[in-house]
């Protein structure tokens, strides 16, 4: 099979040599990556038929025309999925994907959390993103920031999400489901 093994695992014996063989002939991070270039479609793509089912808005507003078009100019539309913990759990990170407009360092959001109806001020803040952050594994980098079509994490919004919530720039925009 001209698989090159190791020192140690050619040293191991029964079901962790065969472990070892298979995650050297058959690895699974290469094949996992290869199945989502070749089958999930761009983000670009995938908007045009996704923002619809997403968006509790209208079809036809600049909030929908602009994450359909996976437009990076145009207004911040960000999902929140989920809240994960820094390593010493003093912090969260809210993490999600953009899915139109940019996620900037210093830039002011409006948070408009799952209980949030339009015409209402509940469930709604203005906050500050203080760093944007690719997580990547266990470690994770701060950067400027993060164009839409990508997932990401945000720093300095663990105050006012608990779970889940659209992060926008726009006092027109409707969240996301």
């Amino acid at each position: 099979m001209n698989l090159e093994l190791t020192k140690e695992d050619r040293e191991l014996k029964g079901k962790d040599l065969r472990k070892a063989i298979m995650r050297t002939w058959l690895s699974a991070a290469d094949n996992i990556l290869n199945m989502v270039v070749e089958h999930l479609p761009s983000p670009r793509q995938a908007m045009k038929y996704r923002t619809e089912l997403l968006y509790e808005g209208p079809n036809d507003d600049e909030i929908s025309n602009s994450m359909r078009n996976c437009d990076l100019n145009g207004p911040l539309v960000m999902y929140v999925s989920k809240m994960v913990p820094n390593k010493d759990y003093s912090k969260f990170y809210a993490f999600g994907r953009v899915f139109s407009g940019t996620v900037k360092s210093g830039q002011k959001v409006i948070v408009l959390g799952p209980n949030y109806q339009k015409g209402r001020k509940e469930d709604m803040f203005v906050k500050n993103i203080s760093t944007p952050v690719l997580m990547m594994g266990k470690g994770t980098e701060n950067i400027s920031e993060v164009p839409c079509g990508n997932i990401c994490a945000v720093m300095g919004l663990d105050q006012c999400i608990i779970k889940t919530a659209t992060l926008t720039t726009s006092e027109d925009a409707f969240p996301i489901k």
